[in-house]
């Protein structure tokens, strides 16, 4: 485990490293919005285009893959909402607890799977992006319309931050180029390598930013039962899933790295701007990543151990 540690601690570093340069005023405030804007509609766009536009999709089980995204986060999504009523959430705050149970952080997942696993894991995270990506955001905003509004719900919402969203644009254009096998010219193809080596470290940079110094005494309970969702239920419950559709070696490894990623950044944004509860969404993501640090390096560990000892057997 502490090889795993140590190959994820820059990563995390990286993220302290934002939240230093912006609490301590090294850069300017009006530096983050813009950056961030660029790592999210620009350069994670240009990594995932890059990688699914030139992967080989055929030998990867992407029928299992997608059985196995889908059921864990509707199984996430239904123990939430059952939840709901047990600890009395108000509309706002449940969104903001079904956000941080159920999305991931893909410049977390990425930037662990190119360290750790280079190539064939960003390939894998690419594709479990473009399966997740649409299906959490069609549940989080849905819930958003639904539940964030005392005048009722804007159903109206949910096609539009959907149809306008960058990592669902950029997954369905990389799987276009790959499906149609579209020769890209090379100076396409630099461009994008270029782009995606800015992506990570500048989105981590941007992840630390948003981190919060303090919280409200009355969020703590709230935050303790999504940190339990995220970083415990849902890698304990994707195992189980993938002990039935038969996912194992690396593709067992990433999908274990996602379930245990902190929430999106994103998720902050959706509920400021569609009426969810944003302080409370601020110190889920603070708690989660701070945590993750520490769970991803377990868990991974475990998982590769797992995919030995399966390996080995048969």
């Amino acid at each position: 485990m502490s090889d795993i540690a140590l190959t994820v601690a820059p990563i995390f570093l990286l993220i302290l490293a934002g939240y230093g340069f912006c609490r301590f005023g090294f850069l300017k405030p009006s530096f983050w919005q813009p950056a961030e804007n660029l790592a999210y509609y620009i350069l994670l766009p240009a990594l995932i285009i890059g990688k699914l536009s030139k992967a080989d999709l055929t030998v990867l089980p992407v029928s299992n893959i997608a059985i196995t995204i889908v059921v864990l986060i509707l199984i996430s999504t239904c123990f939430i909402t059952i939840l709901r009523p047990l600890f009395k959430m108000s509309g706002p705050a449940f969104t903001s607890v079904l956000q941080g149970s159920t999305r991931i952080n893909a410049y977390i997942a990425f930037a662990v799977a190119d360290l750790i696993y280079g190539p064939d894991g960003i390939i894998l995270c690419a594709l479990f992006v473009a399966i997740a990506m649409p299906v959490c955001n069609i549940i989080c905003i849905s819930a958003l319309a639904f539940y964030a509004h005392s005048d009722g719900p804007k159903w109206a919402n949910v096609p539009k931050e959907i149809a306008r969203n960058p990592i669902i644009l950029a997954c369905i254009i990389g799987w276009v180029i790959n499906i149609v096998s579209l020769p890209l010219p090379n100076v396409a193809i630099e461009f994008l390598n270029i782009l995606d080596r800015a992506a990570l470290p500048l989105a981590l940079l941007c992840v630390g930013a948003g981190l919060v110094a303090g919280f409200s005494y009355s969020m703590y309970k709230t935050l303790f039962i999504t940190c339990i969702l995220k970083l415990i239920f849902m890698p304990v419950s994707a195992a189980l899933i993938m002990s039935f559709t038969g996912l194992t070696g690396l593709t067992f490894v990433i999908v274990m790295l996602f379930a245990t990623c902190p929430a999106s950044p994103a998720s902050y944004v959706l509920a400021r701007q569609l009426g969810g509860d944003a302080p409370l969404m601020a110190a889920i993501l603070t708690i989660q990543t701070l945590l993750s640090a520490i769970a991803i390096p377990i868990v991974l560990n475990w998982a590769t151990e797992i995919t030995v000892v399966i390996k080995w057997i048969f």
